[in-house]
């Protein structure tokens, strides 16, 4: 995966731009076009954002050309102003799983599974550790700070007082609730800002949007999958929904039972493992969900 930063121009996410971004896009415009501005009634830099965020979460294709398979099945008619938790899901899901957003997938894929309770100090360590034995050289300081603010605040809101609190209601996926924070004193008998990302049940994940992560990152065709894949494999549901052991398997017997002949879950010597029995097509299961 290509180690990359900033592109955000330090702002997050918002609910509404992927909507806009679409909308530009479809109508033929490209983000470079000198009216930009004046088209999408943004700043500048929030113009370099929603096009950086349009290819973060997929919406748009690395090249910048065409809009995505998932692009158009959530913003042409399923759910264009994301009401739906499912859509924010599936599009956490992309953001992981595309490799254009390397924080995003480093802080699931790796950090996550070193500590589960962190400071951002903890994190911008890891991400210079990674850097430096990948690329062998190390960013600014800044933007490592600024990279790690806005992974953080894409997942929470902040309470520092520094940010807007109208801005911050705004960010995309804090409804996920897959990031808390607390306060613990250090050596010093300073209040230190903590995070805490556990692995969990995730009772408002819909099924179908677990199931098309499955099909995704595993593929459609009939196989067996093992549990333990499909909890920690690189991009597998369990890591990127942060799913606990106990909270996967209630979901898959869900779906196993959803999907009678066409999904077996079953336990020989001790190893679990999912049968998908039947070409399942992906599309077709949002489809049915968004019906």
């Amino acid at each position: 995966m290509k180690i990359g930063f900033s592109g955000h121009e330090t702002f997050v996410c918002r609910t509404f731009w992927l909507k806009k971004g679409y909308d530009y896009v479809t109508a033929g415009r490209s983000f470079t076009q000198e009216d930009a501005v004046v088209r999408l009634g943004v700043g500048k830099n929030m113009v370099t954002s929603i096009s950086f965020w349009m290819r973060g979460f997929h919406i748009l294709d690395r090249e910048q050309q065409q809009i995505t398979q998932l692009g158009n099945f959530l913003f042409e008619e399923r759910d264009p102003f994301l009401e739906d938790i499912g859509s924010l899901w599936l599009l956490h899901y992309s953001a992981i799983k595309n490799e254009k957003l390397f924080i995003f997938n480093s802080f699931f894929n790796e950090f996550s599974k070193e500590r589960s309770e962190f400071t951002k100090e903890h994190l911008i360590s890891f991400m210079k550790r990674k850097t430096e034995a990948e690329e062998m050289r190390l960013f600014s300081d800044k933007t490592y700070d600024s990279d790690a603010n806005v992974l953080l605040r894409t997942y929470l809101r902040s309470n520092d007082g520094k940010v807007d609190l109208e801005d911050e209601t705004a960010n995309l996926l804090v409804e996920l609730n897959l990031l808390s924070d607390f306060y613990k004193e250090n050596t010093e008998g300073r209040l230190v800002q903590w995070y805490r990302i556990g692995r969990q049940a995730r009772y408002n994940l819909p099924g179908a949007i677990l199931l098309f992560s499955i099909l995704d990152r595993f593929g459609e065709e009939s196989q067996s999958l093992s549990f333990g894949d499909l909890l920690e494999a690189p991009n597998s549901p369990g890591v990127i929904f942060r799913l606990s052991e106990k909270g996967l398997e209630e979901q898959i017997k869900e779906l196993v039972d959803q999907y009678d002949g066409e999904l077996i879950f079953s336990e020989t010597a001790g190893n679990q493992v999912l049968q998908i029995k039947n070409r399942l097509d992906k599309w077709q299961i949002l489809e049915e969900y968004y019906a």
